[in-house]
């Protein structure tokens, strides 16, 4: 049904099917459906002017998902856009370099870390250049993030950290650890 409903998928669709099937996939082991090279394929015939900013993160962070850890397991090989590495990727790390705020908390512990003489780097950027790290220790090579409220789902009973109701840590959340975990 999939690959029959694709070809007429507005931009702003195509992202948050591609996201999602990366994800469920990369999180959760679910099997990439048959329609998933067909919706890369699609993309591929457009162009980058056709998504907005956040699609564009959107695409290139399901690209990320998919060559750190699906490739050796995606039922097909996938083609991408030529964009995807240029336009998609200068979002994704415009907001990963640009869209930080440094919370009080991590502004605390840093302090406790110079009193102590611990070396850090608040806001780390790893290796590759696609994420930040809240503070990093790098003679012990420990990430340490601070999750305020934003990283958690919560029913309308509560608010994360309340103690009641249930929390559940955020998809983009959870896959940011994976990320890191990988580093």
């Amino acid at each position: 049904a999939a690959v029959r409903v694709a070809p007429g998928m507005v931009p702003q669709a195509l992202a948050n099917t591609l996201w999602a099937y990366t994800s469920l996939s990369s999180l959760r082991d679910v099997i990439l459906p048959s329609s998933y090279a067909a919706v890369w394929e699609l993309v591929c015939n457009m162009e980058a002017y056709d998504f907005i900013f956040e699609q564009r993160m959107m695409l290139f962070h399901a690209h990320l998902m998919h060559q750190s850890f699906l490739s050796s397991r995606a039922p097909t090989n996938i083609s991408t856009p030529p964009w995807l590495m240029v336009e998609a990727r200068d979002a994704w790390m415009s907001q990963s370099h640009d869209d930080v705020t440094v919370s009080r908390s991590q502004r605390e512990l840093a302090q406790i870390l110079d009193k102590l003489g611990v070396r850090h780097e608040v806001e780390h950027v790893t290796d590759d250049g696609y994420f930040s790290i809240d503070i990093y220790l790098p003679d012990h090579d420990i990430a340490v993030e601070f999750d305020g409220p934003s990283h958690y789902y919560s029913n309308s009973e509560s608010s994360p950290g309340d103690g009641d109701g249930t929390t559940t840590r955020t998809a983009k959340t959870e896959l940011r650890d994976l990320f890191l975990a990988k580093q």
